[in-house]
Formats: structure tokens, C-alpha cells, sequence
């Protein structure tokens, strides 16, 4: 392997074996989009945070996809969960006004 080959190598598998797999829990995300695909950034509050105004999250990844496989992705996801509301809870996950409000969403868009 060549050096420039071996240090992009290490650079990707920094910290962990090659073959592992990344187990992350997450309770914020940010969403942007391009013509060519969507970026999503999982994240957690950090431990520090004081209450007071925006909290920037603790990055713990960044998942790239096509814009294809991110709109079957988020089909599947909302048939998994609409399926779980109806099997296991007899309505729908419950959402806090204030959450739909700040995110520009209406309990129709589900």
C-alpha cells in the first residue's frame, strides 16, 4: 500500500476496525439538500448545555445519500411507523404542537 493510500485508509476506519458498524443513539439531526442528494447530521445535546438559547449538538454522524434512496427510505420508515401506531398503539405517536410549529409541519403532512 502506499503512503498516501495507507493514511486515507486510516483516516477512515480512525478509531474503530473496518468492519465495524457505527451504534449511535440520537435526539437532534439537521437535514440539508442538493440537486444530487441529501446530507443527514445525527447528533446529541450535549452534556453542558445550560437551557439558555441555541445548543449546538454533538456531531456523532453524517449520512449521504441519493435523493432516490433517501425519498424510499423515508417511505419505508413512515409505513414501519404507521404500522407500529396501529398494531402495538391504537393511535398516532403522539407530537407536541410546539415541535410541529418550530419545524413548519402540520399533523396532516403525516
Amino acid at each position: 500500500m502506499t503512503p498516501l493510500i495507507s493514511r486515507i485508509f486510516n483516516s477512515l476506519t480512525e478509531g474503530r476496525m473496518a468492519d465495524e458498524v457505527a451504534d449511535i443513539y440520537c435526539d437532534q439531526f439537521q437535514l440539508s439538500q442538493g440537486p444530487y442528494g441529501i446530507i443527514l447530521i445525527l447528533g446529541v445535546i450535549p452534556s453542558t448545555a445550560t437551557g439558555v438559547g441555541p445548543v449546538p449538538m454533538d456531531k456523532r454522524a453524517v449520512v449521504r445519500m441519493s435523493l432516490e434512496h433517501a425519498k424510499v427510505l423515508a417511505m419505508l420508515v413512515r409505513k414501519s411507523l404507521k404500522q407500529y401506531e396501529l398494531e402495538h398503539l391504537g393511535e398516532a405517536i403522539p407530537l407536541p404542537r410546539a415541535i410541529l410549529q418550530q419545524m413548519n409541519l402540520a399533523i396532516e403532512d403525516w
